[in-house]
């Protein structure tokens, strides 16, 4: 190999290297099923993976972590089949698309668990949240 191609290969794997430890900054938003707010979720991603915050309506500050991934889990599937049927889901059934689940936990006690389907190419989705007082909330990124 000469200089200049073993220069161009360390390149390459240096970008590698360094944008896996670089995040996205993305957003998302939790529609109230109820009351018509609007919260908005910012979140820091980097890979499969993201730290998410928001601020309630009230100001109260929320915040927690998501993960997507392929195949799903077990226990995968009993909020969002409350808002979209089935919890069948999968790759056949949405082409090209990720599971995911994401926790937020909100200063003054209400906690979020979201379950959602993502792109596997793009950061959008969509998902269904329950919040701890029994509150649905449509997720759309």
């Amino acid at each position: 190999m000469n200089e200049k191609w073993t220069k161009f290969v360390l390149l390459i794997l240096l970008v590698f290297l360094f944008s896996e430890g670089c995040a996205i900054r993305h957003q998302a938003r939790l529609y109230d099923l109820e009351t018509a707010d609007v919260i908005l979720v910012k979140a820091w991603v980097r890979g499969n993976r993201a730290i998410d915050e928001a601020t309630l309506p009230t100001g109260e500050h929320c915040k927690g972590e998501s993960v997507s991934g392929g195949g799903g889990s077990v226990s995968w599937g009993s909020i969002y089949s409350h808002n979209y049927g089935s919890a069948s889901y999968s790759s056949a059934t949405i082409p090209l698309s990720q599971r995911g689940i994401m926790t937020m936990a909100c200063e003054k006690g209400i906690t979020f668990d979201c379950e959602f389907v993502v792109s596997s190419f793009a950061i959008q989705g969509h998902g269904i949240c329950r919040d701890n007082r029994g509150k649905y909330y449509r997720l759309i990124f």
